[in-house]
C-alpha cells in the first residue's frame, strides 16, 4: 500500500530518457499493475470487473488514460461529510435548549419575585402601630395633665360666700401595732429642736435602766424665774410586757401627783382633768413648797398599752426668793403647752 491509500501510483517516467517506454506498455495498455491486451487482459473499452477497486480510474473511452471519476459500477467513493461538534445520534433533533424555543436557544430564567411589596406592607403595619399606640397614650393620660376649665364668675361668687373650714386639730399621734411596745431607748430625741426651742428648752441629759427611759432639760422664765422640765417613759416592775400591771402604776401615779398630805412635800392641787391622749390621760396643775420657796408644777400622766409617760414642768420664783413669794405660774399658762408637748411624746412608742 502506498502513500496515497490502496489505489496505486501512475507508472513513473523512466530515468533513462523521457518518452521512452522502457519496456512499460503505453498508457493505453491496462490498468496499471494489470495485463494488456498482449498479456491476455481486457481490451480498451472492455468492462473490468466490479468490485472495489478492481476498475482503473479509466473507463470507457478514455484514450488510455485513466479517468479521474469514480469508477462505474462500483461503490462510489464519497467524502465524508462534515458532522457538526458534539452531535448526538442521527436523525431529528430538538433544538439546543429545550423545545418551544425559537433558534434552539435556552429559555430566560424565571423572573425573581420582588420583596419590595413585603416591605411595604410591613412599613405600613408599622406605621399603624405607631398611630393606634399614640391615640392609646392620649385617651390614657391621667386627668391631671388635663388644662382644668376656669370657674365661672357665679361659681368664683358662691365659692367667697362660703366660710372657709377650720384647720384641722393635730392627729393624735397613735402607737403603731399592738401592744407590748418596746421602752424607748432615748428620751431626749423624743422632740426636735425646733419644738424644745419654742418653750425655751435645752440642755438635755438621758437616762436609761432596765424599765426607765428619762431625758431632763433645763427652761429659762421670765425675770429671775427658772425651771426643769422632764420626760420619762417606764414599764411595770412586775413584767415589761403587762399592760394590766401598766394600769395599776398609772393610777399609783395619779395618787401621788394629787397627793395633799405628803410629808415630805408640802402640795396644794389646783387643777385635775382627764385628756385624750392615748388610752387614758390626767393634766394636773399644782402649787408645791420645797426648801422655803412655791413652785408651779404642772404634770401630764399617760398610759398606752404597756407604758406609762409622765410630762412634768416645774418652775421657781427665783433663787432669791422666800416663802412670800408667789408660784410664777398659772393653769392657763401652762395647759397649751403640756397638751402640746403630751402628744408629742408618744411619737416613739410602737415604732
Amino acid at each position: 500500500m502506498s502513500d496515497n491509500g490502496p489505489y496505486t501510483q501512475p507508472p513513473q517516467f523512466p530515468q533513462d530518457g523521457e518518452g521512452g517506454s522502457g519496456g512499460q506498455p503505453p498508457y493505453g495498455g491496462g490498468a496499471y499493475g494489470q495485463p494488456g491486451p498482449e498479456q491476455g487482459g481486457p481490451h480498451p473499452g472492455q468492462q473490468y470487473p466490479s468490485g472495489p477497486y478492481q476498475a482503473p480510474y479509466g473507463g470507457q473511452n478514455t484514450g488510455g488514460q485513466p479517468g479521474y471519476g469514480p469508477p462505474q459500477g462500483g461503490p462510489q467513493y464519497q467524502q465524508p461529510q462534515e458532522q457538526p461538534m458534539y452531535s448526538g445520534p442521527q436523525g431529528p433533533q430538538p433544538p439546543y435548549g429545550g423545545p418551544g424555543m425559537p433558534g434552539g436557544y435556552p429559555p430566560p430564567p424565571p423572573p425573581k419575585k420582588s420583596s419590595a411589596g413585603m416591605w411595604i406592607i410591613i412599613g405600613g403595619g408599622a406605621v399603624i402601630l405607631i398611630l393606634v399606640i399614640a391615640v392609646f397614650i392620649v385617651v390614657l393620660r391621667p386627668s391631671d395633665d388635663k388644662q382644668s376649665v376656669a370657674p365661672q364668675p357665679e361659681e368664683q361668687s358662691q365659692s367667697d360666700d362660703k366660710p372657709k373650714d377650720e384647720p384641722a386639730d393635730e392627729p393624735e399621734p397613735k402607737a403603731k401595732g399592738e401592744p407590748p411596745y418596746k421602752l424607748p431607748e432615748d428620751a431626749c430625741k423624743t422632740y426636735t429642736e425646733d419644738k424644745l426651742s419654742e418653750y425655751s428648752i435645752s440642755d438635755g441629759s438621758k437616762n436609761l435602766s432596765d424599765n426607765r427611759s428619762t431625758c431632763r432639760w433645763r427652761v429659762e422664765g421670765e425675770g429671775d424665774t427658772w425651771g426643769t422640765f422632764s420626760l420619762e417613759y417606764q414599764t411595770p416592775y412586775a413584767g415589761s410586757d403587762s399592760v394590766e400591771g401598766a394600769k395599776d402604776d398609772f393610777k399609783s401615779a395619779v395618787k401621788y401627783a394629787t397627793d395633799e398630805s405628803n410629808d415630805y412635800i408640802k402640795r396644794e392641787v389646783h387643777e385635775e382633768e382627764d385628756v385624750k391622749i392615748g388610752e387614758e390621760a390626767k393634766l394636773i396643775f399644782a402649787t408645791e413648797n420645797s426648801i422655803g420657796s412655791n413652785y408651779s408644777v404642772a404634770t401630764l400622766l399617760i398610759r398606752d398599752g404597756n407604758i406609762n409617760t409622765e410630762v412634768k414642768l416645774s418652775m421657781s420664783p427665783g433663787l432669791g426668793a422666800d416663802e412670800s413669794v408667789p408660784a410664777p405660774l398659772e393653769f392657763s399658762d401652762v395647759e397649751d403647752m403640756m397638751l402640746d408637748l403630751g402628744k408629742a411624746s408618744l411619737t416613739p412608742i410602737g415604732s
